[in-house]
């Protein structure tokens, strides 16, 4: 399988996530095994698995069946958002790849989606209940962020409360519960695990932020979808929310492209160069710089080891990524 070209010193346990994944694919359902490998195949940066780890490891976490089985359901998780996603927006590509629903049809998207769920949780339930109940309420809150996400689609009325309340919930609340469960496994203290949640929640943010601006500046052969992807879905995200609030030709162009079902490609390339020179695109890269920081702030209560300098180091990787 395709692996993140990130080295944070965990190749090893990452490679053990990678094992982990296809053991837990396996199906006596072929079409099951094929639609899983299908997304989990397409590689990633594996970055949910990476901060539970790190952050088991930053707390000097030894035994890795201790944090594997977590790691390696919360990618399971992800995989089984990126079906269920693709099917809400009806995306054609993902990661560079036709999506599941497009290659295996509606029916077998969703019980792929739902035979991934099962397995994540199958993972965590060895762990017992506190386990099961982090996992739990992330994946509520996953659900909840896609339900306020949806009720927005192909209109301007979200406002950035809002959105960073739906980014929290889709995204950042996942990473900080990976790298809780990574400090509770670990026997962090109450307090370093308070810490290393509130690193994740707010790296989740800056995360999803970078990647709403790569929908704008970013190129398909790295980010793996097309330009202007979810202004197509009739989302209003970071640089687009920024634009319409300078500029009425902004607004103007924005509105039109997310109340349609299938803009052009010219309005949505024109659309995008206008959210480009209003200046949306740098003020949205400076609030994902803000996380970041907040991020970076909290790992203060951790040792200088080469764990906790990773954890550091992925601040910067993804506000400088390009994928």
């Amino acid at each position: 399988m395709s692996q993140s070209t990130w080295d944070f010193g965990i190749n090893r346990e990452l490679e053990m996530v990678e094992a982990r994944l296809l053991e837990m694919v396996d199906s006596e359902e072929k079409i099951l095994t094929e639609a899983s490998m299908h997304v989990i195949g397409a590689g990633g940066k594996r970055l949910r698995p990476t901060i539970a780890i790190l952050s088991y490891r930053s707390l000097g976490g030894e035994d890795m069946d201790k944090i594997i089985d977590i790691a390696t359901g919360f990618e399971l998780i992800h995989s089984a958002t990126l079906v269920h996603d693709d099917i809400n927006d009806g995306g054609s590509t993902r990661r560079g790849r036709e999506t599941v629903y497009r290659r295996y049809g509606l029916h077998n998207a969703i019980v792929t989606g739902d035979f991934l769920f099962v397995k994540a949780f199958s993972l965590g339930g060895i762990y017992g209940k506190d386990v099961v109940r982090t996992i739990a309420d992330a994946c509520a809150r996953l659900a909840e962020g896609e339900m306020v996400q949806s009720r927005y689609r192909h209109t301007q009325e979200i406002d950035l409360d809002k959105y960073v309340q739906i980014m929290e919930r889709k995204t950042a609340e996942p990473l900080k519960a990976g790298a809780m469960l990574g400090a509770y496994q670990a026997g962090g203290t109450v307090e370093e695990t308070r810490c290393l949640g509130a690193y994740g929640l707010n790296l989740g943010v800056a995360f999803q932020i970078v990647d709403d601006v790569l929908d704008f500046v970013g190129e398909e052969s790295k980010t793996g979808k097309p330009v202007g992807s979810d202004l197509r879905e009739g989302h209003l995200t970071l640089p687009s929310l920024l634009a319409i609030k300078e500029s009425d030709e902004a607004r103007n162009a924005v509105t039109a492209i997310i109340e349609q079902d299938n803009p052009s490609d010219e309005s949505v390339r024109q659309c995008i160069d206008i959210v480009n020179s209003s200046g949306g695109i740098e003020k949205a890269k400076a609030m994902a710089e803000f996380y970041g920081m907040e991020a970076l702030q909290h790992l203060g209560c951790l040792s200088n080891t080469q764990y906790s300098e990773a954890l550091r180091d992925i601040v910067s990787k993804i506000l400088e990524r390009d994928s």
